[in-house]
């Protein structure tokens, strides 16, 4: 009788078991991941640096690059730019081929308005990211290159759902600078709700607003960036246009003091206290900081526009075309401010006709260039002889004058004449 065989099947090769430290760093990783969903960003940094210190030996460089991107993310958003460009350059130090921190350090240098060096940086985004066309664009709209900002977005269209936010806030924007302001507001409104979380998003639906002239909604969506981004230098920014544009001229400059205290190079508040110089006809100082902003920013055509604008009010006119021919080689936007310097343009071209023709749109509602524009067409009228409509103008002009000393100028050399 055969003896029966032992069952003996081979057991199956076991799995190492995970380390306790790979399966904490997943954790915390998800943890700090559902933080930056939430909008807590600080409390993100926290986690993805305890990550760091904890299990830094055993990470390999391409988790190290990983954290060091996201960690640059976060301080970004939290307006800490020093600390975010530092965790994006870290992140590099560990391999070129990072997208996300290419990305933050171009929306870094498009922060501090450094525009060559924000192509340079989005230009290394893999060809295939939309980050990369998306970047390029925002650099674009900061120019108020509308030639650009619409190539790269045509680009950017056939890489990224048409339903992505971030696509369909950089349409309203595009929409915005082509001169479709309702379009573009009740796109940025519908946005604003899937947006709250991206503080890059939620800025430059801000600044839909505020460009359209709708001041408490520019100001409501800065209010949500504020909560977990404090010290964001584009919220102060923002605050300051629309505190200008509301004639509240102590708090416009307190904002854009703040704002210049966190980035030293925030051009966007600084043309904000040239305004503020203009308005009390300190031209000396608004001339000191346009050059500064030029000098610092040679392509940005609203620091242009402003000097020009400086000069202009100042008779200088010859100077103001120099600044506004500039500005029309950089920017083809259409928005108010556009309008307003080309019709400046033709004035110092000395077609007065043409520059009425434009400037008499302006006044036909109140927003930041009425006072300008209303003081622009009087000159305008006069020059082509027309004493009825100069008068009409002074006579609404008069209402004016508490608010802007060139008014009150204007008056008096126009009446006196």
């Amino acid at each position: 009788m055969d003896e029966k065989k032992e069952n003996t099947k081979m057991p199956e090769p076991q799995q190492p078991a995970q380390a306790p430290g790979a399966r904490y760093e997943e954790v915390l990783m998800r943890e700090a991941s559902e933080k930056v969903a939430k909008g807590e960003y600080m409390a993100a940094a926290d986690i993805f640096k305890d990550i760091l210190r904890r299990f830094g030996v055993t990470l390999d460089d391409k988790q190290k690059s990983l954290l060091n991107s996201e960690l640059g993310t976060v301080y970004f958003w939290l307006g800490d730019l020093a600390s975010a460009k530092q965790h994006a350059e870290n992140s590099l130090g560990y391999g070129d081929d990072n997208d996300q921190a290419y990305n933050i350090l171009g929306k870094i240098a498009v922060a501090q308005f450094q525009f060559p060096k924000a192509r340079g940086y989005f230009s290394k985004i893999s060809d295939e990211n939309p980050a990369r066309p998306l970047g390029l664009c925002l650099v674009s709209i900061r120019l108020r290159d509308m030639t650009g900002a619409q190539s790269f977005f045509r680009e950017a269209a056939g890489k990224i759902s048409p339903l992505d936010p971030e696509y369909c806030v950089y349409e309203a924007y595009l929409t915005l600078l082509s001169g479709g302001t309702s379009a573009a507001v009740t796109a940025a409104r519908e946005l604003i709700r899937k947006c709250t979380k991206d503080v890059t998003l939620m800025l430059l639906i801000a600044e839909i607003f505020m460009t359209a002239g709708n001041y408490g909604e520019a100001e409501a969506a800065v209010d949500v960036v504020s909560k977990s981004c404090p010290e964001n230098d584009m919220v102060f920014a923002i605050r300051a246009h629309a505190a200008y544009a509301d004639e509240n001229f102590d708090a416009a400059r307190s904002y854009a003091e703040e704002a210049v205290r966190f980035n030293p190079l925030n051009a966007y508040a600084k043309t904000v206290l040239m305004k503020l110089a203009c308005r009390t006809c300190s031209y000396a100082i608004a001339e000191e900081l346009g050059v500064q902003i030029i000098k610092d920013s040679p392509e940005y055509s609203l620091g242009h526009a402003n000097l020009g604008d400086v000069y202009f009010n100042q008779e200088r006119y010859e100077l103001a075309g120099i600044e506004y021919e500039q500005t029309q080689q950089l920017m083809n936007s259409d928005t108010k401010g556009a309008r307003l310097r080309k019709a400046r343009m033709k004035f110092v071209e000395g077609d007065y006709r043409e520059a009425a023709k434009v400037l008499e749109e302006l006044i036909e509602f109140h927003h930041t260039y009425y006072d300008d524009a209303m003081c622009d067409l009087a000159l305008c009228y006069d020059k082509l002889g027309d004493e009825e409509k100069t008068k009409q103008v002074l006579d609404k002009m008069a209402f004016r004058k508490s608010f802007y000393h060139r008014t009150e100028k204007i008056l008096k050399q126009l009446r006196e004449a």
